[in-house]
């Protein structure tokens, strides 16, 4: 659960913090300036939480609100790195990083340990184990981040690697 606050526009009212679509929604109706005018329009800035990182990649605004607390909160710990690659590096919007989700391949680590995995699995089975001592994997992980089809990024303290980010 976070914590937002809601800056109007009108420099005539008073913010207020919120922690739901639904009380958002009841503040801004009760919501008058000076004057006695409604207020229509806020900027949305993150107060309190567990994903500043994950909200501020994903440009919650005024109008995609309700997407953050209907669908980003519910997201599990794998799925809101993907969000968030998606949002930050690839620069999707919202809507479109959500419909993507289930394309992003994570690994949980660093680069250079997910491109060793992949080499190990794929190729090392073909080389003499004499050989394999020889194998630059920091050379292949370079290889792989170089060519677009890795990508390393940190949220919220956690390093994740996309194994599939020319395929994104």
């Amino acid at each position: 659960m976070c914590i937002l606050y809601a800056t109007p526009y009108n420099v005539d009212a008073i913010g207020f913090y919120f922690s739901s679509a639904g009380e958002f929604q009841d503040k801004v109706d009760k919501l008058r300036d000076h004057y006695g005018n409604p207020v229509e329009e806020f900027e949305i800035g993150y107060s309190d939480g567990d994903d500043p990182q994950l909200f501020e990649a994903c440009g919650i605004n005024q109008c995609n609100l309700a997407t953050w607390f209907d669908d980003v909160e519910s997201l599990d710990d794998h799925q809101k790195p993907a969000l968030f690659y998606l949002c930050d590096a690839n620069g999707y919007s919202l809507s479109d990083a959500l419909d993507k989700l289930d394309d992003v391949c994570l690994y949980e680590g660093r680069l250079i340990d997910a491109a060793s995995e992949l080499f190990d699995e794929c190729y090392a089975a073909e080389i003499p184990e004499n050989l394999r001592f020889y194998i630059d994997y920091e050379a292949f992980a370079r290889n792989c981040q170089l060519s677009g089809d890795m990508y390393e990024f940190e949220l919220d303290g956690t390093t994740w690697t996309v194994t599939n980010a020319s395929g994104v």
